[in-house]
């Protein structure tokens, strides 16, 4: 909370805001959570929303008008939204690559848990970073050369053996994920 109030110079609104947050911030916890299911998510919309009120804090009433109150927490609701719409997005590149690797006729919804993210969890970190990168974050393999400090070459040649050793973890040697 505090680091949004080095970003105000004004005192006066300094304190609006700290007080906005003192009034508010157990409703916006419930309401976000409410929309994500989840406490760490919950967290990430109250400061994305208390930034956001930062950011306009110039144009908000009285800390306790319910005007104010209405901003904070439909503020508060459009955070929490946009997170969700985010997790939403993740989660369907996830079943992407899990279609990828186990093929399209797996009929599991995944839940974080399902055997493809356990085989991914239990590779070396190399192996791990290089799959999450290349079939879950869509980076090409320059880009995961040069986050790794590698180069081109290097990082699809240790993408291929990432790849096979997560089919033979999968029991599935003789087929590509490709």
């Amino acid at each position: 909370m505090f680091i949004f109030l080095a970003t105000i110079e004004d005192k006066e609104d300094r304190t609006k805001i700290e007080q906005i947050y003192e009034l508010y911030a157990t409703s916006m916890k419930i309401i976000a959570t409410s929309i994500l299911r989840s406490e760490e998510d919950a967290e990430d919309a109250v400061q994305t929303a208390m930034l956001n009120a930062c950011k306009h804090v110039k144009k908000l009433q009285d800390p306790k008008d319910k005007n104010t109150k209405w901003y904070v927490m439909q503020v508060t609701r459009n955070a929490a939204r946009e997170i969700y719409r985010k997790k939403k997005k993740q989660w369907k590149q996830e079943m992407s690559l899990e279609e990828d690797l186990v093929g399209e006729d797996s009929l599991v919804p995944y839940d974080g848990e399902s055997e493809i993210a356990k085989r991914i969890e239990g590779l070396a970190p190399r192996d791990r970073d290089i799959i999450m990168l290349k079939y879950l974050h869509g980076y090409e393999y320059s880009e995961i050369g040069q986050i790794l400090g590698i180069s081109t070459e290097a990082a699809k040649k240790a993408g291929q053996r990432a790849k096979q050793r997560l089919e033979k973890a999968m029991g599935k040697e003789d087929q590509s994920i490709d």
